[in-house]
């Protein structure tokens, strides 16, 4: 067989190989991407995670293409290879923080542990996910300033808004108001919130004293379990309530929070 004709065959075959692996691996990267959606509904990270990989195999895919014509040319692809890969190390050595961002931002996406809308708190920073990248992630804080987060700093945070969260009261009441009284007003204004609105997941505790504050008032607390996301309405809810209970009964309220 003509030479020539010989490497033309054996390039159409690689390259009809390189394409059935590429669906086959489309296909699998299709599936993780719904196993994804399925345990974490959000659509803009499936979508994001689900690109990314896409465009990663894409990658591989045409280097492999062009290493095998260029062969199949009688081109020497060894040194090919070796240049593409210092010029690899050479790149991951300057962009070290880059790259770190970009792996965190694959896991963040890929573990589920962050979605838009939840609130978090990097650092000293708290506010709610606006958007997640594959290499920042930006939060909307409270007095509606924006904070870009690098991913590669999202590596110890805390999110209020996954699963369920845990609404605390404290109350600080004077020496001259019997605790065991206060604690049992504590305790019927958590059941009777409870009853009413149905958000508690557990029964509602009152705490005995937790500390005392630098006038010697006891302060007391109020605990709930409840969704993540109505956590600072319950709190909001049971202050007021609180109050309402203790003006009933002739009671200052000092130190809550």
């Amino acid at each position: 067989m003509n030479p020539a004709i010989a490497h033309a065959v054996s390039l159409v075959v690689s390259l009809v190989l390189l394409v059935v692996g590429y669906h086959v691996v489309l296909r699998l990267i299709e599936r993780l991407v719904a196993a994804v959606s399925e345990r974490h509904p959000d659509a803009i990270r499936s979508r994001t995670l689900g690109s990314l990989l896409t465009n990663l195999l894409r990658w591989i895919l045409a280097f492999v293409v062009l290493v095998l014509a260029l062969r199949e040319l009688g081109v020497d692809v060894g040194a090919i290879v070796v240049s593409a890969g210092v010029i690899g190390i050479v790149v991951g050595l300057g962009a070290q923080a880059l790259i770190r961002d970009l792996l965190t931002g694959i896991f963040l996406l890929f573990e589920g542990l962050l979605a838009i809308g939840d609130v978090v708190k990097v650092g000293d920073y708290t506010g709610t996910v606006e958007s997640i990248g594959l290499r920042v992630t930006r939060l909307r804080m409270l007095d509606g300033g924006v904070r870009v987060v690098p991913n590669g700093l999202l590596t110890d945070f805390a999110n209020y808004s996954s699963g369920w969260g845990r609404a605390i009261v404290d109350v600080g009441v004077p020496r001259t108001v019997d605790v065991e009284r206060a604690l049992a007003a504590l305790r019927e204004v958590g059941e009777a919130w409870a009853r009413e609105t149905r958000a508690a997941l557990d029964p509602p505790v009152a705490q005995g004293i937790m500390r005392f504050s630098g006038a010697g008032d006891a302060v007391l607390r109020l605990r709930v379990r409840v969704e993540a996301a109505r956590r600072e309405d319950a709190e909001i809810e049971l202050r007021r309530r609180i109050r309402d209970a203790f003006d009933r009964e002739q009671w200052p309220v000092v130190g809550a929070s």
